[in-house]
Parts: structure tokens; sequence; C-alpha cells
């Protein structure tokens, strides 16, 4: 049977466990069948060498981490990359820009302009980064399908004027949510370098729902097709906030192994 080695999970999934003792969730993960990891929070709140041996005797891959915008500006790049490479990390993803979190701008500067400049500093990042051997990506919510310049929703705005060097971090969750359909998505960017975020979201309970399930609204069998998209790293995203973190990782792996040769 196929394996499947580019399975991980978003470190948010079970961000309440790693911050009580980070290695022995390491080794849960991997045991419940995931294979890397996507670091969430402050850089500066980890100790790199507890990251280190949590990923090594885990054997967990560091696929990346999200870094907030403002860790990535003049003032705090430097402490922020040698964090990024004390830890190994190898690359790094911008979680969030505007939306109802006003990162980087709120309301009243939410217009085209605002995202032109941001694309002239985000390659500014993305070439200093590569520099300094880390890829950088950009991942998406729900406002990105809410708005549109240029005739073109926010995420197309977006991706269409980034370097095709930018990793495209698709949510499939938050597309849903934001009334997109992500088999556009990948249509649209099917010969872009791609993580999908496999992110459960039910229509009547929101977030509140496992991978797979009769209400999850994701089209996974296509979803997953590799006739449709291939991918870097498909990372399991949950923000199920009724289950425990790890009951949830687990029914969201046996989920996905529904529509995954078994490995």
């Amino acid at each position: 049977m196929m394996e499947h080695n580019n399975i991980g999970l978003a470190m948010y999934t079970v961000h309440e466990h790693v911050a009580k003792d980070m290695h022995s969730t390491f080794q849960k993960l991997a045991e419940q069948g995931y294979r890397g990891i996507e670091f969430y929070g402050e850089q500066r709140d980890f100790d790199t060498a507890k990251v280190r041996e949590a990923l090594a005797d885990s054997g967990l891959v560091f696929t990346g981490w999200h870094v907030e915008w403002a860790n990535l500006q003049e003032d705090t790049y430097a402490d922020t990359v040698r964090i990024l490479h004390e830890t190994g990390c190898p690359l790094a993803i911008i979680p969030c820009l505007g939306g109802k979190w006003e990162i980087g701008h709120g309301p009243k500067d939410e217009n085209r302009d605002t995202w032109l400049r941001y694309f002239e500093k985000i390659e500014v990042i993305r070439r200093k980064l590569e520099i300094d051997g880390i890829r950088c990506g950009y991942h998406n919510h729900e406002h990105e399908f809410q708005l549109s310049y240029d005739g073109k929703l926010l995420f197309d705005f977006i991706f269409d004027n980034l370097s095709e060097k930018m990793i495209i971090e698709f949510d499939s969750g938050n597309c849903i949510e934001g009334g997109d359909d992500p088999l556009r998505v990948l249509r649209k960017y099917h010969d872009r370098e791609m993580i999908l975020h496999l992110k459960p979201y039910s229509k009547t309970n929101g977030f509140d729902t496992v991978l797979g399930d009769p209400d999850d609204a994701n089209d996974w069998a296509s979803i997953l097709d590799p006739a449709n998209k291939e991918y870097l790293w498909m990372l399991v995203e949950s923000e199920n906030a009724v289950l425990d973190e790890y009951e949830n990782s687990r029914r969201c792996m046996e989920g996905l192994q529904r529509y995954l040769p078994q490995f």
C-alpha cells in the first residue's frame, strides 16, 4: 500500500497539550500516524533545545511555523530568524493580515492600496528569508473570500500579485466559511506549490466537527484526489472546541484515512 509521508498536524489543533508537555504530545501524534508538525505560537515562548529534542525523539518533521507579521519586521526579523534557524524551521508562514483580528490594519484601512503595500513588503521579506535559507508562505482565513479588489476575490488578488515562489497555505475550512469552493481554488492554482490545511467545517456546527463526519462540508474525496492537486504537505488543522485535543486529532486522522490508502 502507498505510504503518505506528507501528512502532518498544525499545532493549533493540540496547542494546549503542547504547552503542558511538548515531548509527550509529539510522541502521541506520531503514534496516531502523523508525520509532520507545523508550529503555532510566539517563537520566543519556545525553548529551542526542547523543540529539537521533541522533534528528534518523535520523528516528526518540522514543516514550518506560523510567524506573525509583527515578528517579520525590521526590528524583529533578526531575532525571529535566529530562532527559526536554531529549531531547524524550513518555512515561515504569514498566518493572517487584516480580517477580524485586525493584524497589520483595521477596517478603516481595508482597501486595495493597503494590500498593494503588503505585496511590496512581503516580497522584501520573502527575499530576505530566501537568503537566510527559509521559504515563505501565506495562510488564508475567511475574509480573503469575502472581499474583492480589481474584480477579484482578495484570495486571488493576493496570490496573483505575490511571487510564485510564495507557498500557498490553503485552508479549506476557512474557504468554505468565506463562501467559496475549495475545488475552484485547487483548479486555479493547480500548478502552484501548496500546503493544504485540512480544516473540518460544518455549515451547521461551524468548526465543531471532525474531519470526514457527515456534517463536514469539505469534499475530501475531490480535495485529496491527486488528479485535482498534489500538496507539499497535508496538515490537519481543527478548531473543534468540543472534543479533547488528542481525541480530536485521533478522530481526524481516522477520518482522513477513509480517503487515502492506509499508511
